[in-house]
């Protein structure tokens, strides 16, 4: 595989072109952030030399896009380093939150930040912000793992190599054009083609509606203990996955909430394959699931257990044609919604809780230093709702992500305990009326 040696030849993947050109299309704020509280004492010298050496080394973080059809260029990254010590605790969170959702214009900005704000006498803010079109969440924290490692082990006096990567990013576009030219590859498409062709009215009339607002607000629910093992032995007994399991309540959840069509996507992380585990990059593919209001829920589990089977073997072909690409970005927000799903404890991807935002617990990194991550405004989505889960650690966080021109606080919240409930009992008959 080629890899980045021609790396200003090196085409766009699937996921950087749909995002390309949507920007061409209209605005989109498609930020992702991390914010790290660090507590101890921290050399910043050490700390500006130490994270611009691991990002530098993986040329996706440094990518820029130019012209039509897009060419790629590169810049090196530096890390900004400021001192707010004088600024109260209120003006620091209304500064990092206006600081990480400000705009970035894909054309001429750099497309990743790295600052380290200085809040205290031993207190700092290490804040990563990039745009989506050169990572996804996974990615962004794996670097930031992988950065503090960096510093961690040059504090101690080692000499610190990133690891490079066997297979990067380029070889990964390489792997998907040859996928998508092979008859696998092309059965796919085809399939994809057939199943989306049955909607095709229904998409033209929601893409014709008028576009809202993406301004978002997100609502969060834990649940652990024994309604988690509830929900994990629901999802053994119907012999699905807990992510199609959870899929389906969303999905059923929705069709008594909504009485209009809609279209259920759902965001695949190409990590769950063990070829790209650990590239670097715009990784996810998204998937179309049928809605279909008139089925018993065995059938629902059965239906959505199969499609998504189906969606994660033919997922470039999913995302070159299919919602995400071709349609997705068009749609309504109240005509489309998400869910993704990160199942750390079988899919270890070398990283805690604390690195992906999932926990704000204070936690001892090395001898002199603590972190615990800090909120930061909620991404903004094209979608109605963005339901994104993750189970670790015998619990499952589900974070409601809605758009506040299509849905209030009070009927999410509604929406949100009825996807509980439809979780944790399952069939028709077993949950309480509306």
């Amino acid at each position: 595989m080629p890899g980045w040696d021609c790396s200003t030849h090196v085409p766009l993947s699937i996921t950087e072109q749909s995002i390309y050109n949507l920007n061409h299309r209209k605005v989109l704020a498609d930020l992702i952030t991390r914010a790290m509280r660090i507590k101890g004492d921290v050399d910043v010298e050490l700390f500006e030399r130490a994270i611009p050496l691991v990002v530098n080394s993986y040329p996706i973080f440094r990518c820029r896009y130019h012209d039509e059809p897009a060419v790629r260029s590169f810049d090196d990254i530096e890390l900004d380093y400021m001192d707010i010590r004088h600024m109260s605790e209120a003006h620091i969170t209304s500064f990092l939150r206006q600081f990480s959702s400000s705009p970035m214009d894909l054309i001429s900005d750099q497309l990743l930040g790295l600052s380290l704000f200085r809040t205290g006498e031993d207190e700092y803010i290490f804040l990563i912000k990039c745009h989506h079109i050169i990572t996804d969440g996974i990615s962004l924290s794996l670097l930031w793992a992988e950065s503090l490692t960096a510093y961690l082990t040059m504090e101690a006096g080692k000499p610190y190599r990133p690891r490079g990567e066997a297979t990067d990013f380029a070889d990964y576009i390489n792997f998907e054009d040859t996928y998508l030219e092979s008859e696998r590859g092309q059965k796919a498409r085809y399939y994809w083609r057939n199943k989306l062709e049955l909607q095709h009215e229904a998409v033209w009339q929601a893409s014709h509606q008028e576009i809202v607002s993406i301004i978002c607000k997100e609502a969060t629910l834990n649940i652990e203990g024994r309604e988690f093992e509830e929900i994990q032995a629901n999802a053994g007994d119907a012999k699905v996955s807990l992510f199609a399991y959870l899929c389906a309540a969303y999905q059923q959840t929705l069709c008594e909430f909504l009485h209009h069509d809609f279209w259920l996507n759902t965001s695949l992380s190409l990590r769950l394959k063990l070829e790209h585990r650990y590239i670097l990059g715009p990784m996810f593919r998204y998937g179309n699931l049928s809605v279909c209001r008139n089925e018993s829920w065995p059938e629902k589990l059965t239906r959505l257990s199969q499609e998504i089977k189906r969606a994660v073997r033919t997922a470039y072909a999913a995302d070159s044609i299919g919602p995400h690409g071709s349609i997705g970005h068009n749609l309504n927000a109240s005509s489309c919604f998400l869910v993704s799903f990160l199942q750390t404890e079988e899919h270890h991807e070398g990283f805690s809780a604390v690195y992906t935002g999932e926990t704000s617990d204070w936690v001892e990194v090395g001898e002199k230093l603590k972190i615990h991550t800090t909120p930061l405004p909620t991404r903004l989505t094209p979608y109605g709702i963005y339901l994104s889960i993750a189970a670790y650690g015998g619990q499952l966080r589900a974070s409601f992500i809605y758009n506040v021109n299509c849905f209030s606080l009070k009927q999410v919240e509604c929406i949100m305990d009825r996807w509980r409930l439809r979780a944790i009992h399952g069939s028709q008959e077993k949950m309480p009326p509306l």
